[in-house]
């Protein structure tokens, strides 16, 4: 009895982790087979072990060793049972851990919630404001104007984020301040013409100031805060998009910094400036402390002023880099009056690049980082299959995008044996690439629902086409590129084949060494299958969003639609009239999948070849968008 309740008293101290004692489950199942296939090899010929010879001593061995095998198949039967139910009986273990430690999570919250509630409720019943906690973000309401954020706690909080508005001329809520010790809210986006909000003030002890809101197209953005003793000024917000419809005009000049801490803290950085426009100047520094650098100009303008530096001490804030193209860099701050120097002038412009991702090493598809108006910055699908704009709607700011603009609707990606169709509803909305490169208002949709192949899945998937002929009446019947400004919408030049890869907008910048008409799909392009004879393709797709690709089945006679071409078939594709081939693709398993016949009877969709996303790592390709709604392709050089 007493080596039980040791033994109890030692266990109580035992942690156990659900995954180990899972793996543990796992390993004893693997071990288990191993035994049952032993012993399943071993019955016959233990228990049935025959006679070495007829006379009575040989007949009498036989019998005993066959006596000794069953009693070990007994034993082996008994123990193969407690192993299956020791197995069992870990497997529940590990269920009952996971649930409890489930269990106690949820109790662990609801204890922090009541702790807190029972900590806020007497300043926030007489003061309006928590003791201790975030404020609450601003709302938008029916109207669509945005409220500002709440204050943050008395002794600690961030204030919390001003909401963003979609009403005409409506400016974004102001970031909500801090208390003590905090940081400022985000202001909020201003409405079309309205200006961003102001970033809340940081904390009275310390603390930065809040980020300045997006302005609404053609609008400025929000100043950033200030901090008030100790603490850096929040940055300017983005100046909003441009416009040419009836309401046209340049985009809004970026925000100005927030003004640097009294005693201490560098001045904010000024906002990026919209197209046509400059960057925000940088927020001056008070006593000790760096002025804020200016903003970066918009496309085609100039980069912002610097901020001064402290009175006592402390460098002029350099200029901000001008806009790509065109722009010249903004002037540098004074320095501060006893010790610090002038701020440099900011860099003129550059290329409008951005960096391409999840391609290096050979494996992946293209992705760029892209924001929808005032929302989280995200991964998308640089798809030139497609002329879609679609956003899962955790990637967006909902807030900002006002109503939708027309009913929900349906796209399709794939081909019939992977087919992927999302329900999306269509809004209103600019595409921010950074450094100053922001489409005008365009349609965008927000995925609600999606299926792959028929059956549900969650959205998670961006996609950004950028082709020139794949038209999707009446939302996407244009690339978001050409809603770029200027000579930034004429094309869409991709370059994986490079150490670092990248993706330029505006006109070609390499050198072409051959051209098809149609972009993505064409009729200029012939395969041949294992040195086979060259076969013409209608209406094939270069497609960086094609994964492996795809071939019909008349290309391929013998194979079905949904199989995939085996390991190491050589694909050689060439233009028309020109036998040297572009590229040749060996290919690997489970890559170029084949699909229905391009001559399919109607009333069924005909197949086509994809090239998938293979030929854009051997070669640089522009995606030009003359002639309209046809669109050139152009392989440069390397």
């Amino acid at each position: 009895m007493l080596h039980w309740l040791l033994l109890e008293e030692r266990m109580s101290f035992v942690i156990a982790v659900p995954e180990l004692v899972t793996d543990a489950a796992t390993s004893l199942e693997s071990l288990g087979s191993t035994i049952t296939a032993a012993q399943a090899a071993a019955a016959t010929p233990t228990t049935g072990l025959l006679a070495a010879a007829e006379d009575e001593v040989s007949t009498a061995i036989a019998a005993l060793f066959s006596q000794h095998a069953t009693a070990y198949q007994a034993l082996s039967t008994q123990a193969a049972a407690f192993h299956a139910q020791l197995v069992q009986t870990l497997n529940a273990g590990a269920g009952a851990y996971a649930a409890a430690e489930t269990t106690s999570a949820a109790s662990l919250q609801t204890l922090e919630q009541d702790v807190l509630t029972a900590i806020n409720t007497p300043t926030e019943l007489t003061l309006g404001r928590p003791l201790i906690g975030n404020g609450v973000d601003g709302t938008t309401s029916d109207q669509g104007v945005g409220s500002a954020g709440g204050p943050g706690g008395i002794l600690w909080g961030n204030g919390g984020h001003g909401g963003a508005s979609f009403a005409a001329g409506a400016p974004g809520g102001a970031g909500g301040p801090a208390g003590l010790l905090g940081s400022g809210g985000t202001g909020g986006m201003g409405g079309f013409g309205g200006s961003g909000g102001t970033g809340g003030t940081g904390g009275l002890l310390w603390g930065n100031g809040g980020v300045g809101g997006l302005g609404g197209p053609t609008g400025t953005g929000g100043a950033g805060g200030n901090a008030l003793f100790f603490g850096h000024g929040g940055m300017g917000g983005q100046g909003g998009t441009f416009n040419t419809g009836a309401a046209g005009g340049p985009g809004g000049s970026g925000g100005t910094g927030g003004t640097g801490g009294l005693l201490w803290g560098d001045g904010g950085f000024g906002g990026t400036g919209g197209p046509f426009a400059n960057g925000g100047t940088g927020g001056n520094a008070q006593w000790l402390g760096n002025g804020g650098a200016g903003g970066i100009g918009g496309a085609f303008a100039n980069g912002g002023i610097g901020g001064a530096g402290g009175h006592l001490a402390g460098n002029g804030g350099a200029g901000g880099t001008g806009g790509v193209i065109t722009g010249a860099g903004g002037t540098g701050g004074p320095g501060g009056q006893f010790f610090g120097h002038s701020g440099t002038v900011g860099a003129g412009g550059g290329q409008a690049s951005i960096a391409l991702n999840g391609v290096n090493g050979g494996v992946g598809r293209p992705t760029v980082a892209v924001a929808v108006n005032d929302g989280p910055t995200v991964q998308a699908l640089l798809d030139t299959g497609s002329t879609a704009a679609l956003f899962p709607q955790a990637d967006v700011n909902m807030q900002s995008l006002g109503n939708p603009i027309g009913p929900s609707r349906t796209y399709s990606f794939g081909p019939p044996e992977d087919r992927t169709v999302d329900t999306y509803t269509p809004y209103t909305a600019s595409l921010n690439f950074g450094n100053g490169i922001v489409s005008k208002p365009m349609t965008i949709g927000v995925i609600t629902a999606e299926t792959r192949n028929e059956v549900p899945h969650t959205p998670t998937e961006i996609v950004l086409g950028v082709g020139a002929n794949t038209q999707d009446s009446p939302y996407f019947t244009t690339s978001p590129v050409q809603q770029l400004p200027g000579v930034l919408g004429q094309g869409v030049f991709v370059n994986e084949a490079t150490a670092h890869p990248f993706v330029q907008f505006g006109s070609n910048p390499g050198t072409a060494f051959a051209s098809i008409t149609g972009a993505p799909f064409t009729n200029a392009l012939q395969v041949s299958v294992n040195g086979g004879p060259l076969q013409p393709l209608t209406d094939a797709i270069v497609d960086t969003g094609g994964n492996g690709g795809n071939i019909p089945q008349d290309i391929v006679p013998g194979y079905t639609p949904g199989q995939y071409l085996p390991q190491g078939t050589t694909i050689q594709v060439s233009i028309q009239g020109i036998n040297q081939p572009l590229y040749t693709e060996t290919l690997a398993a489970d890559s170029m999948q084949v699909t229905v016949a391009q001559n399919v009877v109607p009333p069924a969709d005909p197949g086509f070849f994809n090239t998938g996303n293979y030929i854009f790592k051997q070669i640089p390709i522009y995606f030009s968008y003359s002639p309209n709604g046809q669109g050139t392709i152009y392989f440069d050089q390397p």
